[in-house]
């Protein structure tokens, strides 16, 4: 309790009063992930769905875009200018492939540059957003760090955001 917590990508930021549990006696003043619990701030904001609280000592990049490395079972290749659903925790995004870099061959590990990513092909490719998107990358936090491409309501790829390339645009 006490701690001011920053909303990503909106940057609004309060500070915690409580911490409240379902059927607990006593007062929570730590929780842990996994943990189900709502908490109570120092004033009213409006929060979307898929915000990422965070400590605003330790935010997550902002982003609209970045580096994935991405596992492709699409029926129809990754292909630069393809625009897809994104899932990132609980939010949603509509990117687009900007680039394909490499296309890895999952069989032997050899990388090339290719135009596409064919099913059951890595790629890494770099993905684009019309908005700021809060993002880490996956060597850095494992949970926030990874996503889901969807297309017509059907998971096409899963990935790995790496962004060692793209200049750190913290708040």
């Amino acid at each position: 309790m006490g701690d001011t917590l920053l909303f990503s990508p909106s940057n609004k930021t309060a500070r915690v009063m409580t911490i409240e549990a379902w059927n607990v006696k006593d007062p929570i003043v730590a929780v842990r992930a996994g943990q189900s619990v709502g908490v109570t701030l120092d004033e009213q904001l409006f929060i979307e769905r898929g915000e990422m609280a965070s400590m605003v000592t330790n935010a997550p990049m902002l982003s609209n875009v970045f580096r994935g490395r991405v596992f492709w079972l699409g029926r129809k290749p990754l292909a630069p200018g393809r625009r897809y659903k994104m899932k990132l925790c609980t939010a949603e995004y509509m990117v687009e492939v900007e680039k394909i870099e490499r296309v890895i061959d999952v069989s032997d590990l050899r990388t090339a540059k290719g135009t596409q990513v064919e099913r059951n092909a890595v790629g890494e490719v770099v993905l684009r957003a019309r908005g700021l998107m809060p993002v880490d990358p996956f060597d850095v936090n494992m949970v926030t760090g990874r996503f889901v491409l969807i297309e017509d309501f059907e998971i096409v790829g899963g990935g790995l955001i790496n962004m060692d390339d793209y200049a750190d645009q913290r708040p």
